[in-house]
């Protein structure tokens, strides 16, 4: 097989990235715009060379002098264009400050840019990565214009959407990806490894270090060395400890109310006597406060978590998760580090693609690369 580079656009700290590198690529250039996000990923890939910059700024031509990479190379490139504006979550934050027509909002058409350095660079196999909601929203007209983008290249195009879950990730996350292939093999995707056993938050969580409400702690000692999960097994670090032992400290009300929350209990689960302890809008806030279920793989980990994470309650103690524990749920193997501030960490947690389901598809890349 060729010796593929892999470009990462978009990579923000390095979900995708990680993937790849778990299924056996080595990751040689990327571009993030966010300073602190893109130091993660240079930490965490020292061989790649990580570009900060705004690639709405960077055209094909200067990253590729910038990196040494040229057209005509056995290259991949992989990455996720921002999707707040299609998400359900995101237009509805994006609505609630602005009066602006979401539709002009240039987070829409990010996806030229990723596509104008796949036409540069022709590479022989590509992968977007976005939410669900890309296909319908605006009835569809941006995804069909990316389907004919890319047909117009040459490319077989292959997409569907993944439940992170039904491939060894403790979370329900759903992400479409879109897949071009100028190989001449079909892309397949991989078969649903554990739809009818998926992985739990006890599964993710059970092993890391004993920690307490507002901790701020680098590297801690796990809290168990005996009956670890096939997970746990394959996410932790041999040297014993593990880092971003980072949690919020949540407000005094706020602990009050998680006392009173059973596992899988939201907001409006309590009696209204309760909610008066710390009182929201509940017509918009209903599922504000979410306790996590020991048993059950986690619901999709969000960005959001910066911001207070009160959706994400340790299921038997009063506090929320720590950096560490959401970037387990998230299948970052322990030895990858996050960097910047707590809500920056948080932050880059949940924006990013689960490592191993990237995994599942970097798996079915590599197949389609060898036949070659």
């Amino acid at each position: 097989m060729k010796s593929y580079k892999i470009i990462d656009l978009f990579s923000g700290a390095g979900g995708m990235s990680s993937g790849f590198e778990m299924a056996g690529f080595r990751v040689s250039a990327s571009i993030e715009l966010m300073p602190k996000y893109a130091l993660t990923h240079a930490l965490n890939f020292p061989d790649c060379q990580t570009i900060s910059g705004d690639i709405t700024n960077i055209s094909p031509l200067e990253f590729g002098l910038k990196t040494n990479i040229t057209p005509g190379e056995p290259l991949i490139i992989i990455g996720g264009p921002p999707c707040q504006t299609f998400s359900n979550i995101g237009r509805s934050k994006i609505e609630s400050v602005s009066k602006a027509d979401i539709k002009l909002d240039p987070r829409n058409y990010l996806f030229k840019n990723y596509l104008e350095y796949v036409s540069y660079f022709k590479p022989d196999v590509f992968v977007m990565e976005n939410v669900p909601n890309l296909k319908t929203r605006y009835n569809g007209e941006i995804f069909k214009k990316i389907l004919e983008i890319c047909e117009a290249e040459g490319y077989k195009i292959s997409y569907s959407i993944l439940d992170a879950s039904h491939y060894g990730v403790p979370q329900k996350r759903k992400r479409l990806f879109i897949v071009g292939n100028r190989l001449e093999g079909d892309f397949s995707f991989a078969a649903e490894t554990h739809k009818n056993n998926p992985r739990t938050v006890f599964d993710a969580i059970s092993d890391l270090p004993i920690i307490h409400d507002g901790i701020r702690a680098d590297e801690l000692p796990y809290s168990k060395s005996e009956l670890l999960t096939e997970f746990q097994l394959s996410m932790r670090n041999s040297t014993g400890l593990v880092g971003n032992n980072i949690c919020r400290m949540s407000n005094v009300r706020a602990k009050q109310i998680f006392e009173f929350m059973k596992p899988g209990d939201n907001y409006m689960d309590l009696p209204p006597e309760v909610r008066k302890i710390l009182p929201f809008q509940e017509g918009r806030f209903q599922d504000r406060l979410k306790r996590l279920v020991m048993e059950q793989p986690s619901w999709t980990i969000l960005a959001h978590i910066g911001m207070d994470g009160y959706r994400y309650i340790h299921p038997s103690e009063t506090r929320t998760l720590s950096v560490r524990e959401a970037a387990r749920i998230q299948s970052f193997p322990d030895h990858f580090k996050f960097v910047g501030n707590m809500r920056e960490q948080y932050i880059q947690v949940g924006n990013s693609v689960p490592p191993l389901l990237a995994k599942s598809i970097a798996d079915q890349v590599m197949i389609l690369c060898q036949k070659k």
